[in-house]
């Protein structure tokens, strides 16, 4: 793999976007020092789940971010994904159409149980489709100003 750290930024943005790529490749290109290579990565829907949850703790908000939109990302992964420290990362959690009923209520009972709920966290929440209505009712009734 030594091939992978002579190649520039483009060539190795090439190389994760070509879906013929060895999973062993994306492996290594996963763990590029380059922040930008990475989230070529986990933007991928080709990367497998286990690099995904590598992925899911990278240092940089902006892989997370792209780990927590990748349709392909294991729900166990955004259930944690669910709980990052960094805003963005939960929003795009709640934002996902395809978010399943029983992921939307435990981001939303994590949330809730903050000092200070993120207010574009129960925003994003209360407009997805699967969130279940008992659920929308308690976010009327406890966040009703957030949502107005």
């Amino acid at each position: 793999m030594d091939s992978l750290k002579n190649m520039t930024s483009t060539e190795k943005y090439e190389v994760i976007n070509n879906p013929t790529t060895p999973v062993a490749v994306l492996l290594e290109l996963a763990k590029d020092e380059d922040y930008s290579v990475r989230y070529c990565v986990a933007k991928n829907e080709n990367t497998p789940g286990n690099i995904l949850r590598e992925m899911a703790q990278d240092g940089h908000g902006f892989v997370r971010r792209q780990v927590a939109e990748n349709p392909s990302t294991p729900e166990d992964i955004l259930r944690e994904l669910a709980k990052d420290e960094e805003l963005v990362v939960r929003v795009r959690v709640v934002s996902r159409k395809n978010a399943s009923k029983d992921l939307l209520v435990k981001v939303f009972e994590y949330e809730k149980s903050l000092r200070e709920p993120d207010e574009d966290v129960i925003k994003t929440l209360y407009k997805n489709k699967n969130l279940p209505a008992f659920a929308k009712r308690v976010i009327e009734t406890l966040f009703g100003e957030m949502i107005a």
